[in-house]
């Protein structure tokens, strides 16, 4: 992320994007000496170390204290200043102002926006510090009675198959080890997986699910917006089921020939779509500001989106979903689904959605974690572009095409992966020459291969 402050005549007070920065992983980078409302121009600052030591002292007001790094440069004949603010991990924040106090004192960088941390931003970081686990929290409106006997004994026959210290035990007692119960009581978990009917306790723990016609949620000449629209419930082996047959019933599907076969090829790859559709309902927030709120599925003409509360838990970026093992927001849930067979629990998901649309050669998966919320995009367009490509196919690729997703500072690996090439080909093919152009912006122009350099947009006056 990066923020653009002329400082051509004082120091700017930056409290918020201190806060911000400091609360997300990547951390971001504050360039002074860029003037955003003037194309970007290179205006210059009125005094480099001055503002460095007044940037340094509004740090220092944040709890807890920041240690942003410097760096000055002279970029076309002036001089502006980049100032790194680190990520803070997810135990140690929120970075607050601390005479504002943490509730309006924290923020959250969305866009170009520094905006107040919301009540359930502050519950999750809450939540993660003191180790609370949303998923074996127990409801009031819960009871024994409500888990199917059907499910019960089969989980039981499975977990004991399963799990070798629970063969010997009886079925109270596994479903307490596993828990799927908590002191005589079915928890979040345990009803979500065990129940014959888990919405009469959690009524809006479901998936919704609708059909848009074009490619943006709009009305038709009759004023219907949706071409379809349904409501799954149930455990959630159900929802993903019955969403995963809503998703093949709503798209289409191409006949081709395969050693002298016929075989059908889905829209979008069925493996994929069941791992969105899982995770989601796996990995969501159940956090008292959450749990009213549904895992939504939404089919567009060009794309297939999946949206649910709850951002990547621990604070981990988007970047290392797939390549980093994070930690998982609803251990005993997942657990319980891994002995259903429901999922793996091998963080396995995020590489075997991105193989899929890989074999299927369409684009690559897009996932975005904003404001504490979670959306996974699959394209059915064909892949752009490879590592491998040639002249001819990089008209699969425009540079209008990057300037628009440029239009919020991107990192190489983000532009690359959305594209679908390497970076190495991305930055020496299409970021080099439209920074040459003065189409795209370097956050740190003085240190070009920097590893927290991100590409911008440049504006156009009008």
């Amino acid at each position: 992320m990066v923020e653009v402050k002329a400082a051509t005549h004082d120091s700017p007070k930056v409290y918020d994007t201190l806060s911000s920065f400091a609360n997300q992983s990547d951390g971001g980078v504050i360039v002074f000496g860029l003037d955003e409302d003037n194309a970007f121009a290179a205006v210059g600052v009125y005094d480099a170390q001055a503002l460095q030591k007044v940037v340094a002292e509004q740090a220092k007001e944040i709890e807890p204290a920041l240690a942003p790094v410097f760096e000055d440069a002279e970029y076309q004949g002036v001089v502006i200043v980049g100032c790194y603010v680190a990520g803070l991990p997810m135990g140690k924040r929120p970075a607050y102002r601390r005479t504002a106090g943490i509730t309006k004192g924290s923020f959250v960088r969305v866009g170009d926006q520094d905006l107040h941390m919301g009540a359930p931003e502050l519950y999750e970081i809450e939540a993660f510090r003191n180790g609370v686990r949303d998923d074996i929290d127990v409801s009031p409106a819960s009871s024994i009675e409500m888990l199917s006997s059907d499910f019960v004994s089969k989980y039981v026959l499975d977990a004991k198959a399963e799990r070798p210290h629970l063969s010997h035990r009886s079925t109270d007692e596994v479903l307490a080890l596993t828990g799927a119960v908590r002191r005589g009581s079915p928890t979040l978990a345990g009803m979500l997986t065990l129940s014959d009917y888990p919405q009469q306790a959690y009524p809006n723990l479901c998936v919704t699910a609708v059909v848009v016609a074009g490619t943006e949620m709009s009305q038709d000449e009759h004023g219907n917006r949706f071409v379809d629209n349904k409501r799954f419930e149930g455990t959630i082996g159900q929802m993903v089921e019955e969403a995963l047959a809503f998703v093949r019933r709503n798209t289409r599907t191409r006949t081709v020939i395969v050693d002298g076969k016929r075989e059908d090829v889905p829209e979008y790859p069925e493996n994929a779509v069941r791992e969105v559709i899982a995770n989601s309902l796996m990995h969501r927030d159940y956090g008292p500001y959450s749990n009213g709120t549904p895992t939504r599925l939404m089919l567009f003409s060009d794309r297939l989106e999946c949206w649910n509360p709850g951002g990547i838990f621990g604070g981990q970026s988007v970047e290392d979903l797939g390549h980093v093992n994070v930690q998982t927001r609803n251990p005993t849930l997942v657990s319980i689904l891994e002995i259903q067979g429901v999922a793996e629990n091998r963080h396995s998901g995020i590489p075997v959605i991105r193989d899929e649309m890989r074999k299927a050669g369409l684009r690559p998966p897009v996932f975005a974690d904003v404001r504490g919320t979670f959306t996974v995009q699959l394209f059915n367009e064909p892949e752009p572009l490879t590592k491998a490509a040639t002249d001819a196919s990089e008209k699969g690729i425009t540079r209008e095409e990057i300037l628009a997703f440029c239009s919020v500072p991107r990192s190489r690996h983000e532009i690359a992966d959305h594209f679908g090439v390497g970076t190495t080909y991305m930055g020496t093919r299409y970021l080099n020459p439209l920074v040459a152009d003065g189409k795209l912006l370097q956050t740190i122009p003085a240190k070009p291969k920097s590893k927290n350099q991100r590409f911008v947009t440049a504006r156009v006056e009008r």
